[in-house]
C-alpha cells in the first residue's frame, strides 16, 4: 500500500513537473509586433500615424507600452491599452479636427484661400531593440502647420520585461561627472562629424558649450549600448536636427546603478 501511493505521489510530481516546463515554454520572451498604419489625406492636409503594434493584447507590458505611447501622443485616451490602433485613431482624429478648425479661420481671410501648402502630421513608433531582458520603442512625429518650417519630436523609452518598469536616467549615476562629460561630447562630434570642442561649441546653443545636460529622452538601451537623443532645440537650434548617438556600455560601466547593469548584461 505504502509503495503504491509512493507511486501516485511521485507520478503527480513528475506530471506537474512536466505542466510547469511546457508552461515556461510557450511563455513567449519576445513582444512581437505587426506594423500598421492610419492615413488621412484631404484638402486640410497629409495626416498618418505608422506603429509597430504589440500583438499579444492580454500582456502587462502590451498595456505598459500602449499607455506610454498614449501619454507621448497627449495623454487624452481614456479607452484601453490592449491595442495600439485605438489609440493612434484617437490622435489622428484630435489633429485633424483641430488642423481642420484651424483651416476653416483661415479660408475666411481670402488671402489665404489659395494657399500653396497643407498642414502635415507624420508620425512613427518602432520597436528598434529588444533583448531577453529589455525592449526599446521609439517615437518620432513631423508636424507642420505653416510657416518657414515644421517640427519633429523625438523621444523613446526602455521597458523592462520582468515588470514594465519604464527605465529612466536614474539608472545613471554621477551624471555630471567629467568623464560622462566627456563622453557625451564624443558622441556628438561623431553626430556633427567636427574633429575637436572648440568645432562643436559653434553647433551648440550658447547655455550649452560647457556643460550638456542628459536629453529629455529617456537612456535607450540597445543590443550595442545606450542611445542618447536630444529634440530639436535642446541643445542646439533647428538646424542642427536631433542629436542622437550610442555609446557602447563599456564606456558607460562606471556610471549605470545594478539596475541598469542588468539590464546591459
Amino acid at each position: 500500500m505504502r509503495k503504491a501511493l509512493q507511486t501516485i505521489v511521485i507520478g503527480g510530481l513528475a506530471l506537474c513537473s512536466l505542466s510547469a516546463c511546457t508552461h515556461c515554454e510557450t511563455t513567449p520572451s519576445d513582444v512581437r509586433v505587426k506594423t500598421d498604419s492610419i492615413t488621412i489625406n484631404n484638402e486640410v492636409g497629409n495626416f498618418s500615424i505608422k506603429a509597430d503594434c504589440p500583438i499579444l493584447k492580454t500582456a502587462a507590458l502590451t498595456r505598459t507600452i500602449n499607455e506610454w505611447l498614449s501619454e507621448t501622443m497627449g495623454g487624452t485616451y481614456e479607452g484601453g491599452y490592449n491595442e495600439t490602433l485605438p489609440i493612434a485613431k484617437h490622435y489622428i482624429k484630435s489633429v485633424v479636427s483641430k488642423d481642420s478648425t484651424d483651416y476653416a479661420e483661415l479660408k475666411k481671410d481670402t488671402t489665404n484661400n489659395n494657399r500653396e501648402w497643407k498642414y502635415e502630421y507624420i508620425c512613427n513608433v518602432q520597436k528598434t531593440a529588444e533583448t531577453a531582458k529589455f525592449v526599446t520603442c521609439e517615437y518620432s512625429c513631423y508636424e507642420y502647420q505653416g510657416g518657414a518650417h515644421g517640427s519633429t519630436f523625438v523621444t523613446g523609452q526602455t521597458f523592462r520585461k520582468s515588470d514594465g518598469r519604464r527605465i529612466g536616467w536614474e539608472v545613471f549615476n554621477n551624471s555630471y561627472d567629467e568623464d560622462l562629460q566627456n563622453i557625451i561630447k564624443a558622441g556628438l562630434r561623431k553626430y556633427f562629424n567636427v574633429k575637436n570642442d572648440d568645432e562643436l561649441k559653434s553647433y551648440l546653443m550658447l547655455d550649452n558649450i560647457y556643460i550638456i545636460p542628459l536629453p529629455k529622452c529617456s537612456p535607450l538601451f540597445t543590443a550595442d549600448g545606450v542611445k542618447f537623443v536630444y529634440g530639436q532645440y535642446e541643445i542646439a537650434p533647428y538646424a542642427a536636427g536631433t542629436p542622437q548617438f550610442t555609446i557602447p556600455y563599456s564606456q558607460l560601466n562606471k556610471f549605470l546603478n545594478v539596475t541598469a547593469k542588468s539590464l546591459a548584461e
